[in-house]
């Protein structure tokens, strides 16, 4: 990792929390399509994440 991932990765992590919100919020709901569109997103920011970490 370099010193100038780390603006990316905070910017991730914001997202991640975001998107962690709008699944929580889908999940009471009952709304399976922002649902599953939320959990795609996140598993889509944790491997963008976990290949910035691994370089």
């Amino acid at each position: 990792m370099e010193k100038g991932d780390v603006p990316l990765l905070e910017q991730m992590i914001k997202s991640l929390e975001e998107a962690n919100d709008i699944l929580n919020e889908s999940y009471n709901k009952n709304d399976s399509q922002k649902f599953n569109k939320a959990k795609k997103i996140i598993l889509q920011i944790q491997d963008k994440i976990s290949e910035i970490l691994k370089q």
